[in-house]
């Protein structure tokens, strides 16, 4: 009884706010514009909030696809995603998306509505232990107990979520604290400590750069903007320092840079991973070097090694550390054009980096431009030649197949500059990382943790934070059913996108595996898939199938041409799992 006297007084506008309608006021004043959640008769108090909320609450078909979503948001916005739970079953499937969030170092917080204290220890219908499922795989686990401190657990759990290393934080709601009276009010969001590099910082790493015969720069993290990104691409130009993307983290300059090398990890072209592994100079900046960049520890791993980046223990960080500037990539970049009197750039309102005319008195001393080196000249020209698709001679292949190199040709030409491109794991992703260049930040959305399922949940919160751009969304057929459900997310709130499913009936990445370590012996990798396109069609969507690769270029105009969700299935064939060498 005393839980319905309680839910009574909080609908009442003359009480004080409850506890789950005060979470809800404190997310708004961070600023916060969805919440990606599946309803659960545990937190109904915070559902009720929503109600009446600037905030849009985004109902979704599994609690791994919103958890997804909110790791998507939080990479493109730099604000902590929100995603929603229930209790036990709930909190287990957006399990994936935490971990997911805590290797990729994404801002994200998990709201999991739980048992009534009363009943703890008992173990009571979906009781679980909070702590035990997280504690491994997140910054910080909370627990709201006190519907007082409803507001300072939210600003502590947003806080957390950005500062330092980003990540996930989980907040455990207590059904019945949610619908109690909180004392409590909102709470200014805390402000964001980053410190700037020192003005030594700076000189020093442009003594190692001056010093360096082949000084790269790798790039990564999320704490990029459209004027960070042109700041950096300007200055790496002249400093002659080639650019490499890490994997899966790419965006964060224009490809069209001159000394823009590729990416690292899984699928990298030749010419970037020779680039890493022969430079004398390795400057991570918003990354680290990790297994994957070095292909298992085994190339670029011996370098003079600068990292700069804001947490202070250089997490998964491996091999040398000769220098660690402790800063965000913004600060960092800002840094650039006051600290280093070289070059006084100033950034206009669009972004645009505006140089300071010939004879500017900020061009005095000998740390003036450079022009780009041969060995940076010449890895473009091979990464330029790398990124043409190889097509066939006849122009179309095998008829009875999709060419999947040569529909990327269409791919390219038909996608806006300005796309956001999405995947989930597989080897499918190669097309995208291969042929399609990026141009500004956010624009690249791709689990570094190497998930399944991420690409779609992550299109439809691309489409709902952007939806003046284009989005594309590439998967295999194994890959899209992880979360294919979302995809009437996307049509129930019109979400503007364009997905390719590569259907080869396979786990095409572990046979792959199969087949180099167990030659003859595959087995557990193959599929049956479901008619893709007749299902996006029963989801409220488009739906097309494209058999030959004659066709497949009408098929995707008309696709990219559809207000709302579009899905063109590609038939492959099975025995082709990436691109053309």
């Amino acid at each position: 009884m005393r839980q319905k006297d309680d839910k009574h007084e909080a609908m009442d506008n003359s009480a004080p706010l409850s506890a789950g309608h005060l979470l809800v006021k404190e997310l708004e004043a961070h600023g916060v514009q969805r919440s990606y959640l599946v309803p659960g008769e545990s937190y109904l108090d915070v559902l009720d909030g929503l109600h009446d909320s600037t905030i849009t609450p985004i109902v979704c078909r599994q609690e791994g696809g919103a958890g997804y979503m909110a790791v998507a948001e939080g990479r493109m916005t730099g604000i902590p995603g929100i995603a929603m739970v229930t209790r036990g079953p709930g909190a287990s499937n957006v399990m994936v998306s935490l971990h997911t969030a805590y290797q990729d170092a994404t801002p994200l917080v998990v709201f999991v509505g739980l048992i009534p204290t009363a009943q703890r220890g008992r173990e009571a219908f979906q009781e679980f232990d909070l702590a035990g499922w997280f504690s491994t795989t997140t910054k910080k686990v909370l627990t709201l107990d006190d519907p007082d401190k409803a507001a300072e657990v939210v600003a502590d759990a947003m806080h957390t979520a950005v500062t330092g290393r980003p990540g996930p934080v989980v907040v455990g709601l207590p059904e019945e604290v949610l619908v109690q009276s909180s004392a409590g009010t909102v709470v200014p969001p805390r402000v964001h400590g980053s410190a700037a590099p020192y003005a030594g910082d700076v000189t020093e790493l442009r003594a190692r750069i001056l010093q360096a015969d082949r000084p790269v720069l790798i790039i990564g993290g999320e704490d990029w903007s459209q004027a960070t990104s042109r700041r950096v691409a300007q200055w790496s130009r002249d400093r002659g320092l080639g650019v490499i993307g890490t994997f899966r983290a790419y965006d964060g300059i224009d490809h069209d840079s001159p000394n823009f090398l590729g990416m690292l990890g899984f699928g990298a072209s030749a010419v970037a991973k020779r680039t890493f592994a022969e430079a004398d100079l390795h400057i991570f900046l918003g990354c680290v070097r990790t297994d994957v960049a070095t292909e298992s520890f085994t190339i670029g791993t011996d370098a003079k090694t600068v990292v700069i980046n804001p947490d202070p223990d250089a997490h998964g960080h491996f091999g040398s550390l000769d220098q660690h500037i402790v800063t965000s990539v913004n600060r960092f970049a800002q840094a650039l054009f006051t600290a280093d009197g070289a070059r006084a750039y100033s950034v206009s309102s669009d972004g645009s980096v505006d140089e300071p005319a010939v004879g500017d008195e900020h061009l005095a001393g000998t740390d003036e431009p450079v022009e780009l080196p041969d060995w940076i000249l010449d890895a473009r020209a091979e990464l330029d030649e790398w990124r043409k698709p190889v097509t066939t001679s006849a122009g179309t292949g095998d008829s009875t197949f999709v060419d999947m190199d040569e529909a990327f040709v269409h791919v390219k030409e038909l996608l806006p500059d300005n796309a956001i491109i999405t995947y989930g794991a597989g080897n499918f992703s190669g097309w995208a990382t291969r042929f399609l260049p990026t141009h500004s930040f956010p624009s690249a959305l791709g689990p570094r943790n190497g998930s399944m399922g991420f690409g779609l949940p992550a299109a439809v919160a691309a489409g709902l934070v952007h939806p003046e751009r284009a989005v594309f969304c590439i998967a295999g057929d194994g890959d899209f059913l992880m979360n294919g459900q979302e995809f009437a997310t996307a049509a129930q709130y019109g979400v503007n996108l364009t997905v390719i499913v590569n259907d080869n009936s396979v786990y095409g990445t572990i046979r792959g595996h199969q087949d180099r370590e167990y030659p003859g012996r595959a087995t557990g990798t193959s599929l049956r898939s479901p008619d893709f396109a007749a299902l996006a069609t029963a989801f409220g969507g488009l739906g097309l199938t494209v058999e030959r690769t004659e066709d497949f270029r009408d098929a995707f105009e008309k696709a990219l041409a559809h207000e709302g969700p579009a899905l063109v299935r590609c038939l492959t064939d099975p025995a082709i799992r990436g691109a053309r060498a």
